[in-house]
């Protein structure tokens, strides 16, 4: 869905450039948080992006970390420090994802920088500072979700009266 997003993007006249740029990041940043779980757990795969005319004659390509952390970049880069949605992703999400991409592909001085900004400068999609709970029980708790210790956090709600809980994916 991030690669119809963006490449129908490219098509669309009504969006102004600002608002383009924002999907963009914003499909970018799923794209890399979905490909970066993929490639933790599974190694070698295939990088299908919008530009892919055929997904399924994508072989393994092997180390895709160089695609993941465009998108992150691109993201941390292109996304607002705040979100006027709970959930949505933001900069500071972004160069959090961009930071451990970083970690895993051992770029430590890289990493550091990146995380170091994150730490001293990053605010939650809701545009709260950084850091811990004095209860580490909130963590837990639904009353306190999407609290200051939440970095991208996955909004999904059950019986809201729409009967649909099945496109809760």
């Amino acid at each position: 869905r991030a690669n119809a997003v963006l490449k129908n993007l490219g098509e669309a006249t009504d969006i102004s450039e600002a608002d383009k740029k924002t999907l963009s990041a914003e499909a970018r940043f799923l794209r890399g948080h979905y490909y970066f779980d993929l490639k933790k757990m599974f190694g070698n795969i295939p990088w299908v992006d919008e530009t892919t005319a055929d997904a399924s004659a994508v072989g393994n390509t092997g180390d895709v970390w160089a695609a993941i952390e465009a998108d992150f970049k691109y993201a941390y880069d292109n996304l607002p420090n705040s979100q006027s949605q709970k959930g949505r992703a933001n900069k500071w999400a972004a160069g959090a994802y961009l930071g451990k991409a970083q970690i895993y592909q051992k770029k430590w001085a890289e990493a550091k920088a990146t995380l170091d900004a994150v730490i001293a400068s990053g605010v939650t999609s809701s545009g709260e500072k950084y850091g811990l709970l004095d209860r580490y029980q909130d963590n837990f708790n639904a009353a306190t979700k999407n609290s200051k210790e939440s970095v991208f956090a996955v909004q999904q709600v059950a019986n809201d009266g729409t009967n649909a809980i099945g496109n809760g994916n």
